[in-house]
């Protein structure tokens, strides 16, 4: 099943050359770490990964994608040569299937 934008990202908009996804479609994101020129990528990246993945777990499973998953791991502690104690460490898993010849998203059935 395909599934637009808006109804993962509140708010989503396009105009053909630019994508919005405003900051409130992304709960744990401040305006601090999304501005473009001081901002964290990383952490708006994980949010925009989460909340693919909460909104695509809502919906029923007739009405998920199935040429494209998204998956959550359970947090875990991380370990590692400079890695503070009790830091948790966040896994996501996303798989798409490619057209062989123009390697994009396959259709939805």
């Amino acid at each position: 099943m395909q599934v637009a934008p808006a109804e993962i990202f509140t708010g989503y908009t396009s105009d053909g050359t630019n994508i919005t996804i405003p900051l409130a479609a992304l709960p744990g994101l401040t305006a601090a770490e999304a501005n473009a020129t001081t901002g964290n990528v990383m952490e708006v990246s994980r949010q925009i990964l989460d909340r693919l993945h909460s909104g695509i777990t809502a919906l029923a499973p007739t009405a998920r994608p199935t040429k494209a998953t998204v998956a959550k791991q359970n947090p875990s502690i991380a370990t590692g040569v400079g890695v503070a104690p009790g830091t948790l460490r966040q896994g996501y898993s996303l798989t798409f299937d490619l057209t062989p010849t123009a390697l994009e998203l396959a259709p939805e059935a």
